[in-house]
């Protein structure tokens, strides 16, 4: 900096070259508040070859980076030739490390005659690996396909603007250039400085960190040596430790001193270090996230507080939820892909609805698209709000997915066609479809609009200023936009490369990434920032933490070279001349960024890291917290904060007014409700519903969430299975005179049951998928013919009165036709429901039957196991038929056993075949139903005293807690 203030003191401009855009912004403010900003540029690297192309005066078109990775999937994905086939489809990774390739092939200057040589040359001497073959033959094409383009890639143009300013020196006209902060210098950043410093004789300004022979920048040395030579004045600068905060001053500076180096002293690290570990990521992000928060407490601006995390070292989301539940403000930008924005999720999911052609379809298009393409578009913010006159909004697309599942609708064709049929027609599709016929630059420009449209949808007519949550989708409108006028671009040019189709379209958009998220440089609006460790190498803060600090992510693994291994590297060197890449020490130049990192605090440095993921399987911390912890005393590491997997920090979810107690003792207030469950008309399954669980009951039967799913395979079955029955037996009736099966009527029973599967079906579907519904109803119709054949093996002495015989329901009730029986009362409660079916004997005697699916309950388990319907219905029957009602069975439809299972009263005048343990003296028979009678009474005088309590011990099937989240008593 004070060489940036003498060049302007002389009347020069210099041009002040950092890593990042937020020191960018940084050394703007700083230079502005010693009063010498103007005149002085301050830009990344981008910009120092931006500037170097313009004064080159290059005006070659570049080919963008969407673009480039289209054309470069098409070179891959063919044997050769000029255009690209329909449908490429190559994998991401290999796009991305073959554009890698090529760029270090364009930075070095290699051209296709050269690679073409050195690789013979390899071959004359140990015979050549075909990948390497294929590698010459992708390389000369894709130069080739950027010459008949008329393009050049920004690595080839940077190349290209350096050679000018070689050979016109004069070009550049001497203005300073300064770089700082730059550690790991590539090799375009090196040519650009030798091009500027030595060649054009502008005045360059390198500043770096080394100091030869210590261990921690053993990984910059090669930079150093390769910069030293050309370097006419070298000015070493001694250590300094004035920057340090005097409390931290002697262990942070032993710190940076000493790090790695053999023999260092231990020495006491007071309050200036802290370790912090996690029984888990979530544990260990929580210890951050606490700490951050007794610093902002305590008076500490956020914007002097950085958080340090590295990928596969911590999860953004996870630190995001984190950081937001502690209410830390914090500024995270992190590459996000385009599908990740409201707006990307919705483009991408209509350019998916869109059908492509397919010359083998019948109509020649194909449709690609699902259900969640079609609802991604819907549910983009503010879409149904602009378009429903009844300002319906995202609710009609929360109808449409439960009805679609419900239905199996899961195309995006078939969703269309049920929404239409309730709404308004979706023409965006159709426009769509119109401007993919007329080619890929109409396609581009039309999903343009759409971008457009999508994003002004929620802020039309508003007016408004970008919210902070907002600039995420500004970023995304942004890219995609970019992307889109390069495809349409390359679409002019050469239309074989671009998409051909929207699913293309939205393929090559899944791939698009965007940088969003606050900027960590926004310190007025008072954020900690949260970075990776290369982003904090040219400024300092007051607060540091390193977290995520594991094995194999700090230091990270080495990553082998996609093409060309360092060993065929090595030998192609030996045997052309030909040097590609440098042989890099991993652990070395891990070694220097972990240095770099812990000497940017001024007062306190905290390493965090996990022992376990938080499926508890047991992961490892770096070796670099061992090299610190070998700095400083036996006792730093035992006084490390640390919090087992799954703990919860109890006092900070008070704090926050989190904690709350289960359901107990919170029963029902509202009085309207109360009154309503007081008057409410319940059915036998209802009950039995509450008496299993109060609150199960009351989410299922009185919120009634709408299913998303298709019903069940058994319940669907069960419905199907009843009409049937029910329409067989009124059949068998009409043709015989009785609904009674016999051996005689079983025949045209079976036949009748055929019939009435067949006309039943479409209001019961089986399945959603149209390949189980042949099997599924075939098995139906087995089991209900044997059943058939069961009940017609004896001669039975009943005749089946009524069949699903209803009581209760009004006019309009959405659970059953009207019926014509009213409620039933009993002890100020009243019920409804549908009997499957009542047969009575030539005396007048009645039996109630109950399908079932499974097995059925005996009578002696009815009051144990709240099976009480069966029982309540023989109540029915007895007040609203004034028939004496003697027994009641549950009839299973499956199972190896048919035999029905429940009461007999033993002194009725009918004999059945049932099991001895169901026939019962006419007392106990009676005192079973009064005891059915009561257990509903005192069920329903429950809700209306409005007693909500949760019974994990009988909510589901097997136990436990049906709606955890509710009612927060899992067992």
């Amino acid at each position: 900096m004070d060489a940036v203030r003498r060049h302007v003191a002389h009347g020069e401009e210099p041009l002040l070259v950092v890593p990042t855009r937020a020191d960018a912004e940084h050394y703007q403010r700083e230079l502005a508040g010693t009063g010498a900003a103007l005149g002085v540029r301050v830009e990344r690297f981008a910009g120092l070859i931006a500037e170097a192309v313009r004064r080159a005066g290059l005006d070659e078109p570049v080919l963008g980076a969407v673009a480039r990775e289209r054309m470069l999937e098409a070179i891959a994905g063919r044997a050769g030739g000029a255009d690209a086939p329909a449908g490429i489809s190559v994998a991401p990774g290999f796009v991305r490390a073959l554009g890698e390739m090529f760029a270090e092939l364009q930075v070095r200057r290699v051209t296709p005659a050269r690679l073409s040589q050195a690789l013979s040359s390899w071959r004359s001497a140990d015979g050549l690996a075909g990948h390497a073959t294929e590698l010459e033959r992708l390389y000369g094409e894709y130069r080739a396909t950027l010459r008949r383009l008329g393009r050049a890639d920004p690595e080839q143009r940077a190349a290209h603007a350096l050679d000018v300013l070689r050979e016109r020196p004069a070009l550049w006209a001497r203005t300073p250039v300064l770089f700082y902060g730059f550690d790991d210098l590539t090799r375009l950043q090196l040519d650009a400085i030798e091009t500027l410093g030595r060649v054009v004789d502008a005045e360059v300004t390198v500043s770096l960190a080394y100091e030869p022979g210590r261990v921690a920048f053993a990984g910059r040395a090669a930079s150093f040596e390769e910069l030293a030579p050309l370097a006419s004045e070298h000015r070493r600068l001694p250590a300094r430790a004035a920057y340090y905060a005097p409390h931290s001053r002697v262990a942070l500076s032993h710190l940076e001193r000493s790090l790695f180096e053999p023999r260092a002293p231990r020495i006491e690290p007071g309050s200036a270090l802290g370790l912090l570990e996690g029984g888990g990521e979530r544990a260990e992000l929580e210890l951050v996230a606490g700490e951050i928060s007794s610093l902002l407490s305590d008076g500490m601006a956020p914007a002097e507080i950085a958080v340090l995390v590295r990928a596969g070292g911590s999860d953004l989301d996870l630190l995001e939820e984190v950081f937001a539940a502690a209410e830390i403000p914090f500024a995270l930008r992190r590459a996000r892909p385009f599908g990740d924005t409201a707006i990307g999720r919705a483009l991408i999911g209509l350019l998916r609805c869109v059908p492509v052609p397919d010359e083998s379809q019948p109509q020649g298009l194909r449709q690609t698209g699902e259900l969640g393409d079609l609802l991604a578009w819907l549910r983009a913010p503010g879409l149904l709000e602009m378009s429903s006159a009844r300002g319906a909004g995202p609710s009609l697309a929360d109808r449409l997915e439960i009805s679609a599942r419900r239905l199996g609708a899961l195309s995006a064709a078939q969703a269309r066609a049920l929404w239409e049929q309730r709404n308004w027609r979706l023409d965006a599709i159709d426009q769509l479809a119109e401007a993919q016929e007329r080619g890929s630059v109409a396609l581009c420009e039309r999903a343009g609009r759409e971008l457009h449209w999508l994003f002004c949808a929620p802020r039309r007519a508003a007016a408004s200023v970008l919210a902070p949550s907002e600039l995420s989708e500004a970023a995304a409108l942004s890219s995609a936009r970019r992307a889109l006028g390069e495809l349409r671009e390359l679409a002019r040019i050469a239309p074989a490369l671009a998409p051909g189709s929207a699913s293309e379209l939205a393929r090559c958009l899944e791939r698009l990434e965007l940088v969003s998220g606050g900027s960590e440089a926004d310190s007025d609006g008072g954020a900690v920032a949260v970075l990776d460790p290369l982003a904090l190498r040219a400024r300092r803060v007051r607060v540091l933490f390193a977290c995520g600090l594991q094995e194999g992510v700090f230091p990270a693994r080495a990553r082998p070279q996609p093409f060309l291994a360092e060993e065929e590297r090595r030998r192609l060197a030996e045997v052309s001349g030909l040097r590609l890449g440098e042989q890099e020490d991993v652990l070395a130049a891990e070694r220097y960024l972990l240095y770099a990192a812990v000497s940017r605090p001024e007062e306190r440095l905290f390493l965090s890291w996990h022992v376990a993921d938080d499926e508890g399987e047991a992961t490892s911390r770096s070796l670099f917290v061992d090299d610190v912890c070998d700095l400083f005393s036996e006792s730093f590491y035992s006084a490390r904060r640390d919090r087992p997997l799954g703990t919860i920090d109890r006092s900070r979810l008070q704090a926050a007014g989190a904690a709350r107690d289960g359901p107990e003792g919170r029963p029902l207030r509202d009085a309207r409700l109360l009154e309503q469950l007081r008057t409410h008309i319940w059915s036998a399954s209802s009950l039995e519903r509450w008496i299993g669980c109060p609150v199960s009951w009351f989410v299922e039967r009185m919120l009634r969430p709408d299913a998303f799913e298709p019903d069940p395979e058994p319940l669907a079955r069960g419905g199907l299975a009843h009409a049937a029955l029910k329409d067989t037996l009124e059949a068998l009736r009409l043709r015989t005179g009785s609904a009674r099966l016999t051996r005689s009527s079983l025949g045209s029973a079976r036949e009748l049951l055929a019939q009435a599967l067949i006309d039943n079906e479409a209001r019961h579907p089986l399945s959603v998928a149209p390949e189980r519904r042949i099997a599924v109803r075939r098995r139906l119709q087995s089991d209900l013919e044997r059943y058939l054949e069961h009940a017609a093996e004896p001669a039975s002495p009943l005749e089946p009165l009524a069949l699903e015989l209803g009581f209760g329901f009004a006019e309009g009730d959405e659970r059953g036709e009207p019926s014509e029986l009213p409620a039933l009362e009993l002890g100020g409660v009243r019920l409804r429901g549908r009997i499957d079916r009542v047969d009575v004997s030539e005396q007048g005697e009645a039996v109630v039957y109950d399908y079932k699916g499974g097995r059925a309950p005996a009578g002696a388990r009815w009051i144990r196991d709240a099976s009480i319907q069966v029982a309540l219905y023989m109540r029915a029957v007895e007040e609203l038929l004034q028939r004496p009602a003697v027994g009641g069975f549950y009839q299973p439809l499956t199972g190896e056993d048919l035999r029905a299972r429940g009461v007999l009263d033993g002194d009725a005048a009918i004999e059945l075949d049932c099991m001895r343990p169901d026939v019962l003296e006419h007392d106990e028979l009676r005192e079973l139903l009064e005891q059915a009678i009561a257990m509903a009474v005192e069920a329903a005088g429950e809700a209306g005293r409005g007693e909500l309590q949760p019974r994990p011990q009988t909510c589901a099937f097997r136990g436990g807690c049906m709606y955890p989240t509710i009612c927060r008593c899992e067992r």
